[in-house]
């Protein structure tokens, strides 16, 4: 019994440490993030949205996005074979400087995101293009931003998540966290640099020489591969601060089962390795709910067992920058972790991953 609860001790220090220095890291972090200048000004923007099924979320997103565009700039709506009235919805909120783009099929070794994105940049004639999904809302200017696209090739704004349940606040809060302590926003180099699609700005020059979505037109994250192979390709991208735009997510347990499955595929770890990573993470997730008794029943040190409960909560709640969520979330967050690790192993076994009711590559 005390091999185990030295055991114990030694563990949850060993975790708590760890958590202590990435709570500094991160906060050193996103200060040395860039923000837009809001005196800058920039040439002709195409913003390309990408749309399937999106009835009751594009019109938002139409109309606040033309609120913030100057007279000569664009926006292209892709349908992407929309079941629903996503279209209709588009022209009643669309005005002159409005293209409408149908697109019924989609060639093969395509996914369907990818393919309208590509369809929007052959349709479009600015020097900069502003790709941004259908549930995103724009709430200030966007000429700032483009003075950050003198420095850098590609942008995305670190994501701000706008969540009306416990299940898209834990789950975000918890999805966020690991990302920052595997994928950093301040980290883009060879191996770590990727982008995020909900509101991602490339100079047109910049993104026809990474390839456009063709060289990832099978990519069930064609938004991260474009960063990484950007990267690759000796360019310069970065995450930006700032609450320019907001989007939503998802609002159930299992729809965020299925979200974590598609997005982990891509850079899925071996299923043995999987395992491991979820076992590790499925370790932490309870220890946060049952150190408080263990202590009480003098298993773990007290003083280490609050420094434990600390350092988990307290980096998690870093995240409250990325989503705005009720504070409950927050203690809901290690049950998120849980169901991140389903859908890591989820992945690793190549689970079926449907997206907007079509099976993706």
């Amino acid at each position: 019994m005390e091999a185990a609860s030295l055991l114990l001790n030694l563990s949850i220090a060993i975790i708590s440490a760890y958590m202590l220095y990435n709570i500094i890291e991160n906060l050193r972090g996103f200060r040395r993030l860039p923000r837009p200048d809001e005196t800058s000004y920039c040439s002709k923007i195409s913003v390309i949205i990408p749309v399937r099924n999106e009835e009751g979320r594009i019109g938002k997103a139409l109309t606040s996005i033309l609120d913030k565009l100057g007279p000569d700039d664009e926006v292209l709506v892709v349908d992407d074979a929309s079941s629903d009235n996503t279209f209709s919805e588009a022209v009643d909120h669309c005005d002159e400087r409005c293209v409408l783009i149908k697109v019924l099929e989609k060639p093969d070794g395509w996914n369907g995101k990818p393919w309208a994105c590509y369809q929007g940049y052959l349709h479009s004639r600015g020097d900069i293009l502003l790709f941004m999904d259908a549930d995103v809302i724009v709430k200030e200017r966007l000429k700032g931003i483009c003075s950050l696209l003198n420095e850098y090739d590609a942008l995305s704004q670190v994501p701000k998540i706008k969540c009306d349940s416990l299940a898209c606040g834990s789950i975000e809060m918890a999805f966020t966290s690991l990302l920052r302590l595997t994928y950093p926003y301040w980290n883009m180099t060879y191996g770590k640099g990727w982008l995020a699609g909900a509101f991602m700005w490339w100079k047109r020059q910049s993104y026809e020489i990474v390839g456009t979505h063709e060289s990832v037109k099978d990519s069930p994250v064609e938004d991260a591969e474009l960063g990484r192979e950007a990267v690759e390709k000796g360019m310069r991208i970065a995450f930006f601060t700032g609450e320019i735009a907001e989007s939503s997510w998802i609002s159930s347990w299992h729809e965020g089962l299925l979200t974590l499955t598609r997005i982990l595929t891509a850079r899925a770890p071996r299923p043995l390795s999987a395992l491991l990573v979820a076992s590790i993470l499925i370790y932490v997730s309870l220890a946060s709910y049952l150190v408080p008794i263990t202590a009480i029943l003098g298993y773990t040190n007290p003083i280490i067992s609050i420094i434990y409960l600390g350092s988990i909560f307290g980096y998690a709640s870093i995240s409250l920058k990325e989503v705005d969520t009720s504070p409950l979330s927050l203690t809901l967050a290690p049950v998120g972790l849980i169901l991140l690790s389903a859908a890591m192993v989820r992945a690793s076994l190549g689970a079926e991953i449907e997206w907007k009711g079509r099976l993706l590559n």
